[in-house]
């Protein structure tokens, strides 16, 4: 009994040592730091949307695979298998009159008739009918794999963004608690001039709003860092609960180039145009193809045929034959017709589609580059604004010292600098989203 206690303890602490361990593992630290790169790495590794656009493309391949398997040589076979109350073929191979044999209905209440064909064929002329049809796929393989680009590159902003959010929600947080940080220590001066019988209790009590005020400010901003950062750790595909340090800055002096380049550049990198010629090209492949049904079409054709399916000389009968197959469409009450008029109509939709196209990426382009310029002309007027607000708050606290101004300027010149240096972080998150925005624009592959 003793052994089977020590037994029974042993293998429970195998067991607790066991799952500690595991946990343990399962705890293990993860990456701890994250570079815009590393993060857009991820994102096109884990997004499904990519898998999605892989998953197409490879379908299209095929597609392609499909159109041309109908020009090379194909084999087919046909069976048949059915009942008849005929006498079989056999039941007349004989010397003996048919006339003097017994009716088959009086020997049997019916035979098996069966039919085997093997048939050979090879197209030869279909009026170029299966050339464009594979001249389409491949036009369509194409488009899917430029919609592929597309997807990056809207992958690629979309982690750009929710990175450079991260960033800003972090930079508003160190403001908000600075200002706190502020708020707290002109409180306890206030309190030691309020003690000392220099100022008011009024002195005490607008600087307590104000720092309730500004906690509030602190807590909706750290509750801002940890929704974007939810917001980049999705997008990213890392668990929500990630935590690792942002390596990179947001930067402060955007490089732009001239708006005339950057729509020049657009027009002739943007995956877009490219599928929009390569629409046209497909509707082009489809007049092609309507068109083919005004002409002939041939093909070499060959079959072996072995069979028992009604009365004749022997039991089984085998034949082959090989020769060509003309198909001619003398008339179809106006369908060959209709049909190029219907691809004739989708050429001048998909031409002026891609006219369409021209302006709505001229547009974005201009769009982009303008919130570009203005950002970054916010940056600059907005760091002399941090600089001048900082001298302004340190003069006004010295005032404040010295008895020689009020507690609300000292108040005033905190809340100016801390909207100052607000706008500073938010032209800079402009600046940098809008430049992303601006190189997706453009079609530019980072």
């Amino acid at each position: 009994m003793k052994h089977y206690h020590h037994y029974c303890a042993g293998l429970l602490l195998s067991t607790f040592i066991f799952l500690t361990g595991m946990q343990l593992v399962q705890a293990a630290p993860e990456p701890a730091t994250l570079t815009l790169s590393d993060s857009i790495a991820l994102a096109l590794d884990n997004s499904p949307a990519m898998k999605i656009a892989a998953s197409n493309q490879e379908k299209a391949a095929w597609s392609v695979k499909e159109a041309k398997a109908h020009k090379g040589l194909s084999l087919g076979y046909n069976y048949s298998l059915a009942r008849t109350n005929q006498a079989p073929s056999w039941y007349n191979n004989t010397e003996s009159p048919t006339n003097k044999l017994p009716a088959w209905s009086t020997l049997s209440d019916g035979s098996t008739a069966y039919n085997h064909q093997l048939k050979l064929q090879l197209p030869l002329y279909t009026g170029g009918k299966i050339e464009n049809t594979i001249s389409l796929a491949k036009h369509g393989s194409e488009a899917v794999a430029l919609g592929t680009t597309t997807a990056k590159q809207q992958l690629t902003l979309d982690v750009t963004t929710s990175y450079f959010s991260v960033l800003q929600a972090r930079n508003l947080t160190d403001v908000a608690q600075e200002a706190v940080d502020d708020l707290d220590a002109h409180l306890t001066n206030a309190q030691k001039r309020f003690d000392a019988g220099t100022v008011s209790l009024s002195d005490v009590l607008q600087t307590q709003v104000r720092l309730s005020n500004a906690r509030n400010n602190l807590i909706k901003a750290q509750n801002g860092t940890k929704l974007a950062r939810y917001k980049l750790n999705t997008v990213v595909g890392l668990p929500l609960q990630n935590q690792a340090v942002l390596a990179d800055k947001l930067n402060t002096q955007p490089s732009l180039p001239t708006v005339e380049n950057s729509v020049a550049a657009a027009l002739q990198n943007r995956s877009e145009m490219t599928q929009a010629n390569l629409k046209i090209a497909m509707a082009k492949d489809k007049v092609k193809i309507a068109g083919s049904g005004k002409l002939p079409t041939v093909a070499l054709v060959g079959t072996d045929t072995w069979a028992d399916t009604s009365p004749s000389t022997s039991k089984d009968r085998n034949s082959w034959l090989i020769g060509m197959n003309v198909q001619f469409n003398v008339f179809d009450n106006g369908l060959t017709n209709a049909q190029i008029k219907q691809a004739d109509h989708e050429v001048t939709q998909t031409q002026e589609q891609a006219n369409q196209l021209t302006d709505k990426i001229s547009l974005e382009v201009c769009q982009a580059y303008l919130s570009v310029q203005e950002a970054t002309e916010r940056i600059t007027n907005n760091k002399v604004a941090v600089q001048q607000s900082q001298t302004d708050y340190q003069l006004a606290q010295q005032r404040y010292e010295a008895g020689i101004t009020t507690n609300l300027d000292v108040m005033d010149a905190e809340l100016a600098m801390i909207q100052a240096k607000t706008n500073y972080i938010q032209a800079l998150y402009d600046g940098n989203s809008s430049m992303a925005q601006l190189d997706k624009a453009m079609g530019v592959n980072k």
